[in-house]
């Protein structure tokens, strides 16, 4: 039987209502498509089964079950078991792995309406090895068959590393780095005080960039329920549009399945302030805070909340700070295939407001006429994964979420009172098609819209649709290619109309089970923010004017790159990698203004380099060491110099002995080579060692950390802004 589809419209609506109706086009298209894929009504058949340790015969939560050539997967629950629905009758291979285990297959034959058995027992590996992410494509895909340079930070790491927040572990991921707190992905960042990230972050696939200045913020993005954190680098805008120009942070969290789970997190430390460092009333500034969460399902809905708090003194004067974050999700329901997750998240903050040092004699006091300036910040996210079609061939899953936050700021040196007001809504929704073993189609498209209200920005609109499409598929037994691009069409209150073509062409070359080559070329896209767009203010005394003809800018990116595990204790993964950047944003001075500034399309610029990790394990179980170095040539074809706020060599190690919970942590970055502001100040370069100890007591994991051992006192990148002195802090955590 042939099915017949019309013609479809192919433009993008750019009015007002422009995100609203592209929204429409999208999933009617998507959901037309889905609708019309041929589907067989024969009788399928059921896999289930357990994952365990092998030596241990204990179960291996979150383990991944995959039929091969397929898009039919599961996760292990707390007690290991699996259920694989739907699967065609006939021969299958299936895949269990889990991160620090061996990967292992077994071939099944599986008849028409039976439910067959097929347990794993599964080897540890000596390497803690990442064998399966989702970012990259969009779904599950084992590394090493996707021509992007990833890295996985896994929960282990997070709890290992006694990170409060997610920013102090990303630093040890190769090629990332952060400037004054914006994140860096291979010098995509400059120091832009957080606004236009160019790098994307996710929570379980969904933005949650701030809406008017398209900001990351990591005090709202969970901790204790992390799975993984996927790091994805060079420019992914082919799947994910704007703001995807340097890479992807994708958040991972768990499954809510099992019995009943309350965790409790609690901390203290203390700065240990030079004597020029102190101010007044704060000899030894401290900071304290829990976290608390609790899972369990009711029926067979999964429900997890979190609820976190914490105050800080900080270790400048006027940059204390005080927070809430609470957080729930909820799985409906828990375990299934076609399950409906959805989560909300919420923060709200009171911060000071240090910016810069008063003298170099006094670089924790800012100046005078600045005292006492705080702002209170809020953030609300919304989001939901709904997947009403999951089978082994056909998989449609729709995105809604919702990004609210508002600011208040409270500076007496500062005749007005400002404040901003944005709300972002959209929805993303994708089909991905397995029409064979070695080929997968994924198809979708994004609509969202943004309105903020402001005494600085005014009332600007801003509007947002895409549509993209990827090809995957096998070459030959070992070779894989992926070519995809995407439309997307942006519009702002008083700007004109643009469009972004973003294609991407992909080969991954699996020499042996052990090595695989990759290779990519890839152009990235990042759409002007609000607050860079239409800001009219003074920063710093500075006038800054609105630019409504600012428009987005463009890279493109390729790379050259290898996973090698070249002894059963030594792994390594390193690329070559070049980016040409068009247009991009940055402060610029308007002409014949004097000394008025605009955010412009400035830049054109060059960045390449090489970035190299490694993991070695010394002494099984006893000692393992990690390694990770990034070189960095960067070129502004204005300036005719260097980009600021880069430096040209970044490099971290770590040692952990017995189990991670103890080890040493080193950080280095060569002197900045450029800055804008105060290029005459004297700066160098960044060496931090954090030492760390840790161990179970009595049911507990308690942890002890000391960050800048050997109190190293430095310029952190942006000019007249302290680092953080030696920092000495304790962490108690317990399950039950």
């Amino acid at each position: 039987m042939r099915r017949h589809c019309g013609a479809g419209r192919t433009g993008f609506p750019l009015g007002r209502r422009g995100a609203v109706a592209a929204l429409g086009m999208v999933l009617g298209m998507v959901l037309g498509m889905a609708r019309a894929a041929p589907v067989c009504a024969q009788a399928t058949g059921t896999i289930i089964g357990r994952v365990t340790d092998k030596a241990t015969d204990s179960a291996v939560v979150a383990a991944h079950v995959m039929l091969v050539g397929s898009l039919s997967g599961a996760v292990a629950d707390s007690a290991g078991g699996y259920v694989l629905r739907g699967v065609a009758p006939g021969s299958h291979t299936v895949r269990a792995l889990r991160i620090g285990y061996h990967a292992i297959e077994r071939t099944i034959a599986v008849g028409a309406g039976d439910t067959t058995r097929l347990d794993f027992a599964i080897v540890r590996s000596t390497l803690q090895l990442d064998e399966v992410t989702v970012t990259a494509s969009r779904g599950a895909r084992f590394v090493g068959d996707v021509p992007a340079s990833q890295a996985v930070v896994t929960t282990e790491d997070l709890r290992n590393r006694n990170v409060l927040t997610l920013d102090q572990a990303l630093p040890f991921v190769s090629g990332v780095s952060f400037n004054a707190g914006d994140i860096d992905i291979r010098g995509s960042t400059g120091a832009a005080g957080g606004v236009g990230s160019r790098v994307l972050m996710l929570l379980d696939g969904h933005s949650v960039l701030t809406a008017d200045g398209g900001e990351v913020d990591f005090t709202s993005l969970p901790l204790l329920d992390i799975d993984r954190v996927e790091v994805v680098k060079g420019a992914y805008s082919a799947l994910y549009g704007s703001n995807a120009l340097g890479g992807v942070v994708n958040v991972v969290t768990t499954p809510v399945e099992g019995p009943p789970e309350t965790v409790v997190d609690l901390h203290y430390g203390a700065y240990d302030e030079p004597a020029n460092y102190k101010f007044a009333g704060e000899d030894y500034p401290s900071f304290a805070g829990f976290m608390l969460q609790h899972s369990r399902e009711l029926g067979d809905v999964g429900v997890r909340g979190v609820v976190e708090g914490e105050t800080s003194d900080g270790f400048r004067q006027d940059d204390h700070s005080s927070r809430w974050f609470m957080r729930a999700k909820v799985d409906v329901p828990s375990g299934a295939d076609r399950v409906v997750s959805a989560y909300a998240l919420y923060t709200t903050e009171n911060t000071g407001n240090f910016f810069m040092w008063d003298s170099s004699a006094f670089p924790t006091r800012p100046p005078e006429n600045t005292l006492n300036d705080w702002a209170h910040d809020t953030k609300l996210s919304l989001g939901a994964t709904v997947t009403p079609i999951a089978t082994g061939t056909m998989r449609l899953q729709v995105d809604p979420y919702v990004e609210k936050d508002g600011t208040q700021n409270h500076f007496p040196s500062d005749t007005d009172f400002s404040f901003h007001d944005a709300t972002k809504y959209g929805t993303t929704a994708q089909l991905t098609l397995a029409p064979s073993v070695a080929h997968t189609v994924t198809l979708g498209g994004e609509a969202a819209e943004t309105q903020v209200q402001s005494d600085i920005l005014g009332r600007p609109h801003l509007e947002d649709e895409g549509l993209y499409a990827q090809d995957e598929a096998a070459l030959a037994a070992r070779l894989s290619a992926t070519v995809g691009v995407r439309l997307d069409a942006h519009q702002a209150t008083g700007s004109s109309s643009e469009t972004n073509l973003s294609p991407k062409l992909g080969v991954a070359y699996r020499v042996s089970p052990a090595l695989s080559l990759r290779a990519s070329v890839a152009r990235g896209y990042r759409a002007a923010a609000a607050i860079e767009q239409f800001v009219n203010s003074r920063q710093s005394g500075i006038p800054v004017h609105p630019n409504p003809a600012l428009h987005g800018e463009t890279a493109w990116s390729s790379e050259v790159g290898a996973t090698a595990t070249v002894t059963p204790r030594f792994w390594v993964d390193g690329a070559v990698f070049q980016s040409e950047y068009h247009d991009l944003i940055g402060p610029g001075v308007i002409p014949d203004s004097g000394l008025v500034f605009q955010f412009q399309n400035v830049q054109r610029a060059r960045v390449r380099g090489v970035d190299v990790g490694t993991k070695t394990t010394v002494v099984p179980n006893v000692v393992d060491v990690t390694a990770n170095y990034t070189f960095l040539d960067t070129y502004d074809y204005g300036f005719k110099g260097p980009l600021p706020y880069r430096s040209t060599h970044y490099a971290t190690a770590s040692v952990n002995v017995l189990g991670g919970l103890t080890g040493l942590d080193i950080r280095y970055r060569s002197r900045v080579d450029r800055v804008l502001l105060f290029p005459a100040d004297p700066r160098g370069s960044i060496t931090l060692v954090d030492f760390r100890a840790g161990a179970k007591v009595f049911g507990s994991f308690v942890q002890a950390k000391v960050s800048n051992l050997f109190q190293d006192r430095y310029v952190d990148v942006m000019e007249r802004t302290p680092g953080a002195p030696r920092t000495l802090f304790l962490t108690v955590l317990r399950s039950f």
